[in-house]
Formats: C-alpha cells, structure tokens, sequence
C-alpha cells in the first residue's frame, strides 16, 4: 500500500513545487533613478491590479521641476490579457495614444500613434519564432528604430538605435545571470518599444552588467571608448536587482547613475 502511496505523495509535492515557481516572483512598483553628474532624479511608479500595470508615472526631477520626460500613461488590455492600447496623459492638451494590432501568435505587429486622435506615426515590429523584437521601424522615420539581435542566453546583446533626433548607433551588452526587474510585470515590453525606458532593456531574462557604445563615423561606426560603461548589482533573496550603479569606465569608474528598485514580491 505504500509503495502505490508513494508515487502518488511525489506528484502532489512536484505539482506543488511547480505552483510555488509560478508565484515565486516580484512585481516592479518603483525605480528611482539619481544621476549624481546632472544632479537630476528620474521616478518612475507602476500601480499594478492583479498582477497587470494599469499605470506608469514617470517624471525627472531638476531643481524640484518637472522635465519633458514626464509621463502618465494608462493601459488597456484586450479579452486575451494583451496589452491593447497605452494612453499618455501628461500633457491634457497633447493626449497620446498607441494602438496595437497583434499576428496569430499575440505578438504586437502594428503600433498605431495619435495625438488627440490624428495619427502621428506607425510603428511596425518584426519577430522571430521565438516571438522576441528583432526589428522596429518608425514608418514616418519619426520615432523608434532598430534591430535587435539576442545572444545564447536570449538576452538583447546587439542593439542598433536610429531613433528621431539622434545618430545612428550599436550599443553591445553583456549580461548578469540574475533575473531581470522587469519579469513579474510583462505588459511594460509593450510600452519600451514605443518609448525606452532610459538605459534599462525589459527584454531578456537577465539584467545589463556592461555596455559599448559604436557611433557613426561618416562611413564606419567607432567605438565611444568615453560611453563605455559598466554596472555594480545588488539582489534580494529572490535574485531580483536592488540597486544598480552605472560607472563610467573614462572617468576613472565616475558613478553616473545610481538606481533603486522596489517590489511587490510574492
């Protein structure tokens, strides 16, 4: 009788081993970003409801005012727990929209953006068979636009940027093997291809431990040896960063920015 029990008890104990894991993750609320060169501070709050970001606040501040950078944004999901639509209300009198259309595998293919409901822009989004970003294209050349490339580990390792208002570049990361901050709250990749969030990478299962940075040089790109940056993590029991420090390499390992993490963790 207890050898037929036995099987039984380990199926119960594996299946509930395997609910933990589900669960056993922590929901990004807030990062605060201090950037001790510019003497500025980036916030940026997540309200979350059942486990999905209904909201993102994110604003800088200088001299106790707000900058450009502000943001409120709220989003909309669809009947298969897809993000829909982002809403961008921090300008009352400019309100952004971004609308997504998805493929048969639930990938965002077509972003639509508006003003006040005249499109502005449309952003189209190229996959692989693992259903990550390898190409974002800006069809009025106004926004967003790159390719991403993704090293063994599926992490986005090769990243070249030819975004409005700036030179074209390659960013090349390396990676921690922790857990990227951004895991419990998937509906925030959504929004990164619209509008990136400042120097962290949603994508990937890991987080960014050093960058190089190529620019354009009239017909080759260069290294930036003065962007080259490399990052100093701490983690909470659950392997989720705490705080990261990106530390100029030029600059004698000059802190240029300093990030705090806060989770809701289960």
């Amino acid at each position: 009788m207890k050898s037929r029990l036995l099987p039984f008890i380990l199926l119960i104990i594996l299946s509930s081993c395997r609910k933990n894991e589900e669960i056993d993750t922590c929901r990004l609320e807030k990062f605060v970003q201090e950037n001790p060169l510019s003497k500025s501070f980036h916030y940026d709050y997540l309200t979350l409801k059942d486990g999905r970001i209904e909201k993102l606040f994110s604003f800088d501040i200088t001299v106790n005012k707000d900058t450009l950078n502000k943001a409120i944004v709220f989003f909309e999901y669809n009947s298969n727990g897809q993000v829909k639509a982002a809403r961008d209300e921090a300008n009352p009198a400019r309100i952004k929209r971004y609308d997504a259309s998805f493929d048969n595998k639930g990938n965002a293919t077509r972003i639509v953006q508006t003003v006040n409901g005249g499109i502005e822009d449309e952003v189209e989004v190229k996959y692989d068979d693992r259903n990550r970003p390898i190409e974002i294209i800006s069809r009025y050349l106004l926004g967003v636009n790159r390719s991403i490339e993704y090293d063994k580990q599926g992490n986005p390792s090769y990243i070249y940027r030819s975004d409005l208002g700036t030179n074209p570049t390659i960013t090349l990361h390396t990676f921690d093997d922790k857990r990227n901050f951004f895991e419990g709250v998937q509906a925030i990749k959504f929004y990164w291809i619209i509008r990136p969030l400042n120097t962290f990478l949603p994508y990937g299962d890991h987080n960014i431990v050093s960058s190089k940075i190529y620019q354009f040089d009239r017909t080759e790109f260069k290294e930036a040896e003065n962007l080259r940056t490399r990052r100093e993590l701490t983690y909470n029991e659950k392997g989720f960063p705490e705080t990261i420090k990106i530390l100029r390499e030029d600059l004698s390992s000059t802190v240029t920015n300093i990030s705090t993490f806060a989770y809701n963790c289960q």
